[in-house]
């Protein structure tokens, strides 16, 4: 109910700022394809089941720009995604993410506030809603070069295990660098969080850097993107004393390094082919939750 009450909010909000804005463009997209799955888990619950399977995926999004003026803009979007397992299908997960964002430019720098919210469903039952919040400054440091910096509070709710629930605070930076006429753009990052759950074993500070090139070609006069990225997380839980034994509990502190591809093929100026693929290293002090991932898909995307 919470969600929907969001989206409908969401929504009005959208059809009051369309009735002032000067210039208004729409975009949407579909995505239906295959996928497989080294080691299926539920990362958030600590449900690992060291077992593989393969699926279906189907994606599906829509945005809107909204310029009430020349300097301010407002872009709400929604995006749906699904996952269906063969076999495991206690696993299969449904994915609701809405977001507002406004912004105002001038002179080559972008101030603005954002909503994300996201609803999340394993075996068709909601575990985990989150709403975040963040203010964020992106400055051109030159023609080729954009700093974009936020911060960011957040609220994690799970439906069955209450203890994990947890307010955040996190800080991102991020540079994007642009060449070759803007087809190539290279990215480099890094994020500091803190999340305190009701649960102290669940508080953690975390540290984290990412990178990663993006290149658009044409082979063939065929049209191309493909990317490549790499992030990297590091967690260290707040250490817990049982009393009146004084024992610790055994640490839960992790890093997570994840590598991620992407190649999509236009057949048409509006359907694309994708192949994308992940590898996961996951490692973790607690030996249930140290695991390789490896997830592949190929897919048939339609924008419009």
């Amino acid at each position: 109910m919470r969600t929907i009450n969001k989206l409908i909010t969401l929504s009005a909000l959208t059809t009051s700022i369309q009735v002032f804005a000067t210039d208004v463009t729409f975009h949407a997209d579909a995505q239906i394809g295959l996928t497989t799955n080294s080691d299926l888990a539920i990362k958030e619950l600590d449900d690992i089941s060291s077992q593989s399977d393969t699926g279906s995926i189907l994606k599906a999004g829509v945005s809107a720009e909204l310029h009430a003026t020349d300097n301010l803009k407002f872009t709400p979007s929604y995006r749906y995604e699904q996952t269906n397992y063969h076999q495991l299908d206690q696993y299969d997960l449904a994915l609701h993410q809405y977001s507002l964002d406004s912004s105002y430019s001038i002179s080559g720098t972008d101030v603005g506030i954002r909503y994300d919210g996201a609803l999340a469903k394993v075996a068709k039952e909601t575990f985990l809603t989150l709403d975040q919040v963040s203010l964020y400054v992106g400055h051109y440091v030159n023609p080729t070069t954009y700093l974009r910096t936020a911060i960011r509070a957040s609220d994690k709710q799970f439906a069955t295990q209450s203890m994990r629930d947890a307010k955040g605070l996190g800080l991102d930076s991020n540079l994007y660098y642009f060449i070759n006429q803007g087809k190539t753009m290279l990215l480099l990052g890094a994020s500091l969080d803190k999340e305190n759950a009701d649960s102290e074993q669940f508080n953690f500070k975390s540290w984290g850097l990412n990178t990663g090139i993006t290149h658009r070609f044409k082979a063939f006069d065929i049209s191309n993107k493909a990317g490549l990225s790499w992030r990297y997380q590091d967690k260290n839980y707040q250490e817990v004393i049982n009393q009146p034994l004084t024992q610790s509990e055994p640490s839960r502190d992790e890093s997570r390094s994840v590598v991620s591809a992407f190649w999509q093929l236009s057949v048409f100026d509006s359907l694309q082919i994708v192949t994308e693929a992940e590898y996961g290293d996951y490692q973790s002090k607690l030996a249930a939750n140290t695991y390789t991932q490896s997830i592949a898909s190929l897919s048939l995307k339609a924008s419009f």
